[in-house]
């Protein structure tokens, strides 16, 4: 179901790391082209948070530091450090998102602190308004939900999620993982 859910006319490709998320809560990531573009998804939406989760599940599953590319993932892995670093630098913004005329940059900054706080900071910034992805990020809380052992406010979150994109199917498809 999940790597059909792709090639439905309509899902947008905003949303592979959404599925890759999916694969990897499943236990169905298990490439090192997966597990190497899962991280870099990650790190281009600013979140080297899972990135470096990523790289490190890849890591012990034996998918990551073996092969003909082991200087790239031994570089991705590096880049990932390194962005994080800055990261630990940058989550000390909340005032800055908090100051934001929109909820964007909470629910960014919740999303990559992850467990309580940053479920806080995800409500806060859905509530706030202006989303660029209303869906997307009530997607996203709810994903946070379930890492933070939430699941029956994640089920209820994902029932919430709409759209023709790819979101509502992705979100069908988390509460039956849930479940």
């Amino acid at each position: 179901m999940i790597s059909r859910l792709r090639k439905k006319p309509g899902f947008s490709d905003r949303l592979s790391l959404d599925v890759y998320r999916l694969q990897l809560a499943t236990g169905n990531l298990s490439s090192t082209d997966d597990f190497m573009e899962m991280s870099q998804l990650a790190l281009q939406a600013g979140l080297p948070v899972e990135a470096k989760k990523v790289v490190d599940e890849g890591y012990a599953k034996g998918a990551l530091g073996k092969g003909a590319d082991v200087e790239r993932q031994q570089r991705l892995k590096t880049l990932v450090d390194k962005r994080l670093a800055e990261n630990q630098k940058a989550s000390q913004d909340e005032p800055a998102a908090q100051a934001s005329p929109d909820g964007n940059a909470l629910v960014n900054l919740g999303f990559n602190l992850g467990g309580a706080k940053g479920i806080a900071l995800m409500e806060a910034g859905i509530k706030k308004g202006g989303l660029k992805y209303p869906e997307d990020a009530k997607l996203h809380l709810a994903i946070l939900m379930i890492q933070a052992g939430q699941k029956a406010k994640a089920v209820q979150m994902f029932k919430t999620v709409q759209g023709t994109d790819g979101a509502h199917d992705l979100a069908n498809l988390w509460v039956l993982f849930a479940r």
